[in-house]
Formats: structure tokens, C-alpha cells, sequence
């Protein structure tokens, strides 16, 4: 049973779908957001005014709705699939604390115009879902142009499903466990990978400028979306360094490339983003000091930096490069990075 004794909290199991699975995914998510189900429920939200107003373009609720799921669905019909590995995951989170307050926010630091990225580990986690009690972790994002703004560019962030803890809270509410129509029917209509919230990046804007909104959101609503950003912003960043991660390739299957091809999606083999071998584990074991025998019993990041770098003619051109992480330890031991996991702890908004 995944719930804390201590806390009441249910703690969800985070299973990552492998990188070849990540076409299917994209699929599956277009799919969705084609149901009435989803305008339903994105109408409800744009009422309750759950929704960036950076994605509201109609004074309709039914037609805002219907503009942002079509919004997403080309979004990821033109995305470059991304499958980030548990060590380059953890590498983000910890270069995203140390984003420059004065990094401005631009689209050549996107590694595509759109793309949808799954981590192998949370990038964040909240205290949400039906009754209000189970880890919510944060684990994919989308992002490309919005609409009508051509300075900016949309990011969605999706959490994941537990059949689990459906059955868990049906029997909350219901006061005994449900029956097997009932779960079917709840898991049908909850789908795996759910839209979670959204965000807008307004180029030319700051860091700092995010931490501003950050602040602000946190004290009128609790909303912690700005640490999920800056890790996905991160993750740009160090994506575009081959000195820092190396990316591997799957091609999709050609039944699902002919899929692709008739409905208009651009077919993407999935790029694989891990840490570069330099910067891989180095192999310690048991090493000797001084004062003896020093068993080392976990790996851990010997933490990089950021450095506006000069490049280009007469060297007069910056630009922002990690320098220098490394991942010490024995390669079987678990990797500490000292980093914690931003948790936002509020009822989701959908």
C-alpha cells in the first residue's frame, strides 16, 4: 500500500514508458484531446478560469476550450520526441537551481520549435488529484509558438495516472470498494497522461522574471509551476551541449510511420538525451586515504556552473554553457545529487 503512514499521503510509482514508446504516447494524447470528454472538462476549466489567459482567444468558454486542446493537438503533431535518462534528469534538476538571474528567456535555446519531452524520473511533484492526497509527479512536457504570439512560447506540463489510487478513492467515496463496471469506467475516463497545467515564456523576459511570477503565484494561489520550467529550461540548454549529454536515436516502427504519415504528424525518431560519457560515472570502488579504507556508498554530483562563454567573431558573442558536472562514485551505488524535489502543495486545478 503506497500510503505513508506517517502523513496520509498516497505516493504514486512513477513507471516511464521506454523511448520507443513515445510516438504511441503522442498519439494517445491527440486522441484524447479529440474526445468530448476533454472539451467537456477544459470548457468547465476555462469557467473556473483554471487556464493561462495567454490561451484564452474566444469570449466563449466552449470555443477557448476547443482553440487550446486544437492548440496541443498540432503542437504535438509537429514535436520532436525527447526521452531524457534518470542521470541527465537529475543533472537538469540540478543545474535548474542555479539558472542566472539575468538569463533572458529565448527561443534559439530550444533544441525545436516544438517538441514533447518525457523524463525517466519526476521533474516535480504536488499534493492534488480527487481527494487531495496523493503525490502528483509531474513527468512530460509539450511546448511550441502560441497563437497570435509570436514572442512567446507555450509549455504544458503532464502527470501520470495511478489505476491504484483511482480504486483507492472510489472507495473513499463511496464507502466500500467499487465494483468492477465502476473502476473500469473511472479508469476509462481518466486519461493515463493528464494535462496538468500550463505556462507561458515571453521571450526577452528574465529568470528573475520567473521568479517573480513564481513568487506571486505562490502567495495568491500556491501554484509552483516556475521550478518544473526552469528544469525544462535546463534541459534545453544542456541538450544543445555535446560536451554535456550525447542523444541516441529510435526510429519508430514503419506501421506507425505509415500511421503518422496519413494523419499529417510529423514522423520523429526519438532522441535518447544522456549524460555525456566524460561525465558519467567514474569507476571508484573502495579508495584508499590516509586514515585508511574509504568505502564509498553512494554516487554523487560534483556540481557544475553556469558561464556566459564567448564565441563567435573576435570572441564578442556569449553564450550560456554548463561547465564542468561530474558523477563520482561506484557505478552500483544510488546517485545523491543534494537536490530536493519541488513540491506544490495544493489540490490540483484539473
Amino acid at each position: 500500500m503506497p500510503i505513508n503512514p506517517d502523513t496520509g499521503i498516497w505516493d504514486s510509482t512513477y513507471s516511464p514508458p521506454a523511448p520507443h514508446d513515445l510516438p504511441a504516447v503522442r498519439h494517445y494524447l491527440r486522441e484524447v484531446f479529440a474526445q468530448p470528454e476533454a472539451l467537456a472538462f477544459h470548457t468547465q476549466m476555462v469557467k473556473e478560469g483554471r487556464f493561462s489567459l495567454d490561451l484564452i482567444r474566444s469570449p466563449r468558454p466552449e470555443r477557448a476550450a476547443q482553440l487550446i486542446l486544437d492548440g496541443e493537438r498540432d503542437r504535438l503533431a509537429e514535436a520532436a520526441l525527447y526521452w531524457v535518462s534518470p542521470e541527465m534528469t537529475q543533472v537538469a534538476t540540478a543545474a535548474a537551481v542555479t539558472l542566472p538571474d539575468d538569463l533572458r528567456i529565448d527561443e534559439t535555446h530550444q533544441p525545436a520549435e516544438h517538441g514533447f519531452i518525457v523524463f525517466a524520473e519526476p521533474i516535480g511533484s504536488y499534493l492534488g488529484d480527487v481527494l487531495g492526497d496523493r503525490r502528483v509527479d509531474i513527468a512530460a512536457a509539450s511546448w511550441g509558438p502560441l497563437a497570435g504570439k509570436p514572442d512567446a512560447t507555450g509549455a504544458t506540463f503532464y502527470s501520470v495516472r495511478d489505476d491504484d489510487y483511482v480504486r483507492h478513492s472510489l472507495t473513499r467515496i463511496f464507502g466500500r470498494p467499487p465494483k468492477r463496471a465502476e473502476l473500469d469506467t473511472a479508469i476509462r475516463t481518466t486519461p493515463e497522461w493528464l494535462w496538468d497545467n500550463e505556462i507561458t515564456l515571453h521571450h526577452g523576459s528574465t529568470i528573475a522574471d520567473l521568479d517573480a511570477i513564481q513568487e506571486l503565484s505562490t502567495l495568491l494561489n500556491g501554484e509552483a509551476v516556475v521550478p518544473w520550467l526552469k528544469v525544462l529550461y535546463a534541459s534545453w540548454l544542456l541538450m544543445t551541449q555535446p560536451g554535456i549529454s550525447q542523444t541516441e536515436q529510435v526510429t519508430p516502427n514503419r506501421r506507425l510511420q505509415r500511421r503518422e504519415a496519413r494523419e499529417g504528424i510529423r514522423t520523429s525518431e526519438v532522441r535518447i538525451v544522456h549524460v555525456h560519457r566524460r561525465h558519467r560515472d567514474k569507476p571508484t570502488g573502495n579508495q584508499s586515504s590516509d586514515t585508511g579504507d574509504r568505502r564509498y556508498t553512494v554516487r554523487w554530483l560534483v556540481r557544475g556552473h553556469w558561464r556566459n562563454q564567448p564565441h563567435g567573431p573576435d570572441r564578442s558573442l556569449r553564450r550560456l554553457v554548463w561547465i564542468n558536472p561530474q558523477i563520482r562514485g561506484p557505478q552500483d551505488k544510488p546517485l545523491k545529487t543534494g537536490q530536493t524535489v519541488n513540491v506544490w502543495d495544493r489540490p490540483a486545478n484539473r
